[in-house]
């Protein structure tokens, strides 16, 4: 099997673009169609309504963008019933064709963080059979416990070809209360000190298409900060966020690029899936609804690059 870098390459030439779907459940905001006649809310009835609504997201954007991005977080409140319509989803969009990239941003003291890294990306030995458990081809980690926290996750994408996003400048106002810290060593952000471990992991993950399989997580709701950390990482793939909801549009991301047109990947969610009026809402409205707002996206994310 090829690296990650290189497959999302791969993929991104064959979609004719660098978009991402992100894939937040929020049953709340669901359509009508997909939430009615399940009953109590039970782990199955949760779990079929997150799996249904994705598996026609799914069905709609597989044709269209390189990569899906779950959100852990999304799925986890709903429990067990979260957690199963997780699997789920992943397998789902492996099926299509897509490039699921799990948007955990794990991370713990090395022991833990192996066990993070064997869930989402590697294997667990299981009464002495080595089992897969989420397999998503890329995640995000947190890079603040060091080092030594993100050695088990280089390893596991080293030995399975998968790929790393670690949080870099996030898309949030709050990015600038620590993220933004100047050190006193360098006089420059904390955020800046973190690209050398990037880089440093990343150049022995540099697969064919000159791109490693360590990126980072850089939002575009900072473009000038964004600017400069792409030329600090020339060699990474960049996951840029904000797009969308948050207010960053095609200009502003497009600056996560280099002049080759890759290197960066441009994540939306609720601009995808939840632009619309839930009641009443018919699946071929729904449908045409995520497929328009796709395809609104890949125009001005592709005539940005251009």
């Amino acid at each position: 099997m090829k690296p990650f870098s290189d497959r999302l390459v791969d993929a991104i030439r064959m979609k004719g673009n660098p978009c991402v779907v992100g894939l937040d459940p929020r049953i709340d905001l669901m359509p009508m169609f997909v939430r009615s006649g399940r009953g109590a809310p039970t782990r199955e009835a949760v779990r079929s309504v997150i799996s249904g609504f994705h598996e026609l997201v799914l069905d709609t954007v597989a044709a269209l963008v390189p990569a899906v991005k779950p959100q852990l977080a999304f799925f986890e409140q709903y429990g067990a019933a979260g957690i199963l319509a997780f699997e789920d989803t992943v397998r789902a969009a492996r099926q299509r064709g897509l490039l699921v990239i799990a948007d955990a941003k794990r991370n713990d003291i090395s022991s833990t963080a192996g066990a993070y890294a064997a869930a989402f990306l590697g294997e667990t030995d299981v009464f002495g059979e080595p089992q897969k458990a989420f397999d998503a081809d890329s995640m995000t980690v947190t890079p603040y416990l060091g080092r030594d926290s993100l050695q088990p996750f280089v390893d596991v994408c080293t030995e399975h070809k998968k790929g790393l996003f670690v949080v870099l400048k996030t898309s949030n106002p709050g990015s600038r209360d620590f993220q933004d810290l100047e050190l006193r060593s360098t006089e420059r952000p904390l955020y800046e000190k973190i690209t050398e471990t990037i880089r440093e992991f990343g150049q022995p993950l540099r697969g064919e298409s000159g791109y490693s399989s360590i990126g980072a997580v850089i939002g575009a709701t900072f473009p000038e900060d964004a600017r400069r950390l792409r030329c600090l990482l020339p060699e990474a793939f960049i996951l840029v966020t904000g797009y969308g909801a948050q207010g960053a549009r095609g200009r502003e991301a497009a600056v996560c690029f280099n002049d080759d047109g890759l290197g960066a990947i441009v994540s939306s969610s609720r601009g995808i899936t939840y632009s619309y009026s839930p009641d009443n809402l018919t699946k071929p409205s729904f449908v045409n609804c995520v497929r328009e707002n796709t395809l609104r996206m890949i125009a001005d994310v592709t005539g940005a690059l251009r």
